[in-house]
């Protein structure tokens, strides 16, 4: 039997709350536990989330009285409070397919060592209707490949060089089950970053587990105005957390060809914005990199200038091999 931790971290997701956890405690797989979690939501949140206070399904609900200032703190409180080995992380305003419990255990149950597993996802607009296509098709196009068309089991290690390491290609963390001991190894990511701590843990978690992806859309991805990454973001923080995930891949044996992931980052994070307020602030970051770390600085800063001194133009997305189905 594979019982399952499920967290919903909210903060200020009043008019999706519902659905959302009507989604979770819909699955047909029974076997889990409901963690609830608020932020300080300044809107009618911890109303709608005290209705369910008495639900046999709800393990905790806390309430914070201060604002965390990063959705990855909460992220690792719910996993601290965590009684089970598998947890999925279900964000406030999204919402899943009664059946996606069910799909990841099939996977997971039968695991020997840490897996990640996750699903495409469909996007939707504030009421729920479709957006976009799905994540699947962006990817494929943006990658000019067919990997994500169907479902398939890759090693860690392949799946970061193949696309993981130029981008956060599991796309929504709604879609994903994982091994507790994949986060907990690197918890101190949570208190690191405030955009992209998704990223770092995707990164971190393929160096010691499996991947399994399933091409069937069960989960589904609300983009709106006041979600996390659409909301007005510091180029600033933006360009940190970038040159620290860039960090994290550089000094790593296991990661391949870095003369292409300098590129790719440079061109494509890095330099991106720096002037977008004025020198002030491109020097500031600039500044950050060498405080940082002034080896790897040096070599960004020297890509900064081919690019301002030659107008060198790179494309965004870069093709990867097929995995094995």
């Amino acid at each position: 039997m594979t019982f399952i931790s499920v967290i919903i971290p909210n903060y200020n997701h009043a008019p999706y709350l519902d659905q959302r956890i009507q989604s979770v405690l819909s699955q047909t797989h029974p076997h889990f536990e409901l963690i609830l979690l608020d932020d300080n939501s300044s809107d009618n949140s911890r109303e709608i989330i005290e209705g369910y206070r008495n639900n046999s399904k709800v393990s905790h609900i806390i309430c914070n009285e201060q604002n965390s200032g990063s959705p990855f703190l909460q992220w690792r409180k719910g996993i601290e409070l965590a009684k089970y080995d598998w947890i999925w992380i279900a964000e406030s305003d999204d919402f899943a397919s009664p059946f996606f419990l069910e799909t990841a255990v099939e996977v997971i149950g039968n695991a020997s060592s840490p897996t990640l597993f996750y699903t495409d996802s469909f996007t939707v607009d504030e009421t729920g209707e479709p957006a976009e296509e799905k994540f699947s098709l962006k990817k494929n196009k943006q990658f000019n490949t067919t990997k994500w068309s169907n479902s398939y089991d890759n090693n860690g290690i392949d799946e970061l060089n193949e696309c993981l390491k130029f981008d956060c290609t599991v796309n929504n963390i709604s879609a994903v089950v994982f091994n507790k001991s994949l986060f907990m190894a690197n918890k101190q990511i949570a208190g690191d970053y405030v955009y992209y701590g998704d990223w770092a843990f995707m990164i971190s978690a393929a160096f010691g587990a499996g991947v399994h992806y399933c091409n069937d859309p069960l989960n589904y991805y609300r983009k709106h105005s006041q979600s996390h990454l659409n909301k007005d973001t510091s180029i600033v923080t933006s360009r940190h957390e970038h040159f620290r995930i860039l960090r994290l891949l550089w000094y790593n044996d296991k990661v391949t060809n870095k003369k292409h992931l300098l590129d790719h980052f440079v061109y494509n994070y890095l330099s991106f914005g720096l002037m977008h307020d004025g020198p002030k602030k491109g020097w500031q970051i600039i500044r950050y990199y060498f405080r940082v770390d002034r080896s790897l600085a040096l070599k960004v800063v020297m890509k900064i200038a081919a690019i301002i001194l030659f107008r060198i133009k790179r494309p965004f997305y870069v093709p990867v091999k097929e995995s094995k189905k």
